[in-house]
């Protein structure tokens, strides 16, 4: 008997060659992730299984295992239109349909002899048939598998060609798959492509597609074996169908599992896997790894990646400040702050690295978020203060916006303001110390009489002065401010016969004034703040004398850095020397007045501590001199100090005690000293040098007296040119414009002692006063002064800001 070949017989024997090679193409076949292969998957409602399995059952005739699958595939698709030729098939193998009649095939020379008698028997009844094309390809197909994986390369070559001619897509199908066997993959790819380009039904199309995949599986897993990423890329951009992208994906994750992060990321980079490049990434030490990951997560706008991103910027942020790159910290923060709030560490970690870095605006920004939301942290707090002491404007904003602020201000404040002397500061800032003392807003009145004397040479030598004053004032925020009317009596020693005055020298007994009385109104400010004090003031005097008057007035400002004190002046004010300096007076003819020197500059003072009980100090003056009819001049004053503070080893009583050497040096153009026209009556020596020492004591501040003392002794050298009497003419006989007033020097000791001190005798009043004696070569002068003062308000203490000649006025300085 001969078999009859039928297609159905073919697509039998297909779907076997099928079926054979799908434990090789496993691999081929995933299609989940590392997520999810341990999730049960149910199938879409209307999808159609693949029925590979149940036509291997069917073809071995493994009848129970067929029906398992068939029952398998109709629970698993309750929708599943089952194809007409599997219920013809599972009916066959069951018994419930009888097979069709066979074909009888020759089995022995005989059969074949009688079975070609009886064809040729027929000849005269049959039109001879050719033979068909198809049959080489016919009868492979009926080819064992084993038989078939036998059959040479070449002979599969030519069958293949065989089928591109017939264009049947049973034929691809078999040859795609024998080639897939073979290893024949170029061959194999050719005919599953022209199986999918023709075939008409979908499980011949899902059977082409599957070869396709089986294909791409075999090139895939030989470049991952041989982890050719190159070749891996070139598949997958030439694959249409996805598969190859679910291969390598599944790949990926195996070889996360294996912790081959580095081949992992590769693949998971191929495939775009973002997720498992970043868990490969950061599974990796490597900082170059971390590196990438970090930038991965910063490049994706998906809210996982997002997340990522910001708690790597805040790793980085934390672990550049570690490090000390504080630029880079800084950007890694400004960078998280743009994908979430900053939590309060955070904010305040760009407060410390631009502090670091010394960028006050950044610092104070950072911690004046912090602040916002802790507002208690008096370590931010304290921070803002230290960054912003400088500036007062800032400081004090930030004192209104936040307590903790205020509050560590004015403890700052007070600390730094009780040892500099700025007790109308301590008093704002609330320091009992001060508060009790002295009540610094009410209105105060006083009343006050000076006098001062300075002898020298017999006549024009001696000069008096005796003032009376009363004034009022008060205080406003940081500000203190007083005005005051002024009574002075001038006396000057008359010239002597055969003096040198005016435009002539005397011959005969003085006439003309040496002495008036006369009223002059002056106002004042001072004003402090933390580090820093100001003073300014103003005066017009006298009314009425000899020269007329002219506005004076002094502008001083005093820094205070944390071991230096800088402080400058610029003053106009009289030369005091004389009744000439100072106000002007008359020829002899009481005609022509002249004098009244005014002396216009700057001094400028730099003090440090070198250590706590120890300083250096170096005060300098510039200064120009003009008045009426007096030749201009010009002046130069240095000097430098060292003092050290004994008062800790002498009395507890004492606020300081200091001690120390100075060395001082003034200088002018000309020698003005002369009371002739163009003279000034003033001492101006062309070099005045003194070398000594000098103690300065202060008693406890606040307590209801005080006492200040102030003493000095130097060797001192003096030389005073021989400059013109007449240095702009004007002599009453044209010859004595050539006189001259004569060339001196002399050496010898020079000193001075200052007492002063202040007493509260109730709660309004105190009384204050000085006394002072200064000795020079062929120079003598005193000076003292008292006055009383009544004040708004309770106190019961004095300070020694109050003390008479520490007004800034007197001082020279805003101190």
């Amino acid at each position: 008997m001969k078999t009859r070949f039928t297609p159905r017989i073919l697509f039998v024997v297909l779907g076997a060659v099928s079926i054979s090679y799908l434990p090789q193409q496993a691999f081929g076949q995933t299609k989940t992730t590392y997520k999810e292969k341990d999730l049960g998957l149910l199938p879409a409602p209307n999808a159609q299984p693949d029925l590979t399995g149940l036509w291997y059952h069917i073809n071995e005739k493994q009848i129970k295992q067929a029906n398992d699958e068939y029952r398998r595939l109709k629970n698993s698709y309750p929708t599943w239109d089952v194809p007409e030729e599997v219920k013809r098939e599972l009916d066959r193998i069951n018994g419930r349909l009888k097979p069709a009649p066979a074909v009888p095939i020759a089995t022995s020379s005989e059969s074949a002899s009688n079975a070609l008698q009886k064809e040729q028997t027929n000849k005269a009844f049959q039109p001879q048939k050719p033979l068909s094309k198809s049959l080489p390809l016919e009868q492979f197909a009926q080819l064992t598998p084993k038989a078939r994986a036998n059959t040479s390369k070449q002979k599969i070559e030519t069958l293949a060609a065989l089928s591109k001619q017939l264009k049947r897509t049973d034929f691809y199908l078999l040859m795609g798959w024998t080639a897939v066997d073979k290893g024949i993959l170029k061959t194999a790819e050719q005919q599953f492509a022209l199986a999918l380009q023709s075939s008409v039904r979908d499980i011949d199309k899902q059977s082409a597609q599957q070869g396709l995949n089986s294909v791409t599986g075999v090139k895939l897993q030989q470049s991952l074996a041989l982890r050719d990423v190159e070749a891996l890329e070139q598949y997958l951009n030439a694959d249409n169908s996805g598969y190859a992208k679910e291969v390598l994906q599944g790949a990926a994750w195996q070889q996360y599992d294996k912790k081959d992060f580095k081949f992992a990321d590769a693949l998971f980079r191929l495939v775009n896997d973002n997720e498992g490049r970043y868990l490969a990434l950061t599974a990796q030490r490597s900082e170059e790894a971390q590196d990438k990951a970090f930038e991965l997560a910063c490049q994706l706008s998906k809210e996982a990646f997002i997340r990522r991103c910001a708690d790597a910027l805040a790793s980085r942020q934390a672990k550049f400040y570690d490090l000390r790159r504080y630029k880079q910290s800084i950007e890694a923060g400004e960078k998280l702050s743009r994908l979430r709030p900053l939590n309060v560490d955070e904010q305040a970690l760009i407060g410390w690295a631009a502090k670091a870095l010394q960028d006050t605006g950044k610092a104070t920004n950072a911690f004046e978020n912090v602040l916002v939301v802790s507002p208690d942290d008096t370590v931010i707090a304290n921070e803002l203060v230290t960054l912003n002491q400088y500036n007062e404007s800032e400081l004090n904003r930030l004192a209104l916006k936040f307590t903790a602020v205020k509050a560590i201000q004015q403890q700052r404040v007070t600390r730094s303001a009780w040892p500099r002397k700025q007790f109308l500061l301590a008093y704002n800032s609330n320091d009992e110390r001060v508060t009790a003392a002295q009540y610094k807003e009410g209105i105060s009145a006083l009343y006050g009489v000076t006098t001062r004397s300075r002898s020298g040479d017999e006549g024009l030598g001696n000069f008096d002065v005796f003032s009376h004053y009363v004034g009022i004032g008060s205080g406003y925020d940081n500000w203190l401010w007083q005005v005051s009317l002024d009574y002075k009596q001038f006396y000057s020693g008359s010239p002597q016969s055969g003096d040198w005055f005016g435009d002539r020298q005397l011959s005969n007994t003085f006439t003309g004034i040496s002495g008036f009385e006369d009223i002059g109104l002056r106002g004042e400010v001072n004003y402090q703040a933390p580090s820093f004090n100001f003073y300014a003031n103003l005066e017009y005097a006298m009314f009425d004398q000899p020269v007329d008057a002219k506005v004076t007035g002094q502008l001083s400002a005093t820094k205070f850095l944390t071991s230096t004190t800088v402080a400058a002046t610029l003053f106009r004010k009289a030369k005091e020397d004389s009744l000439l300096s100072q106000t002007g007076t008359f020829n002899a003819d009481h005609q022509k007045p002249w004098g009244f020197v005014i002396e216009s500059g700057v001094r400028g003072l730099v003090a440090h501590s070198i250590a706590d009980n120890m300083s250096v100090a170096g005060t300098a003056q510039i200064s120009r001199l003009e008045g009426e009819r007096v030749a201009d001049n010009s002046a130069l004053s240095l000097r430098g100090d060292v003092s050290y503070d004994i008062a800790s080893v002498v009395s507890s009583q004492l606020d300081y005690w200091r001690v120390g050497p100075f060395l001082s040096y003034t200088s002018y153009d000309k020698n003005l000293s002369g009371f002739t026209i163009g003279n000034g009556g003033y001492f101006s020596p062309s070099q005045f040098v003194s070398i000594g020492g000098y103690s300065e004591l202060l008693t406890l501040e606040a307590l209801n007296w005080q006492v200040k003392l102030r003493s000095s002794l130097a060797l001192s050298r003096v030389e005073q040119d021989d400059d013109l009497r007449f240095p702009i003419g004007g002599a009453a006989s044209s010859e004595d414009n050539n006189k001259t007033l004569g060339e001196s020097s002399d050496t010898g000791l020079s000193g001075n002692l200052m007492a002063e001190g202040q007493y509260r005798f109730s709660n309004n009043w105190i009384v204050a006063g000085y006394i002072g004696k200064a000795f020079a070569v062929e120079y003598q002068a005193f000076e003292a002064g008292i006055q009383i003062r009544w004040r708004e308000g309770q106190g019961t203490g004095v300070t020694s800001d109050e003390l008479l000649l520490s007004s800034p006025r007197l001082s020279g300085f805003a101190l």
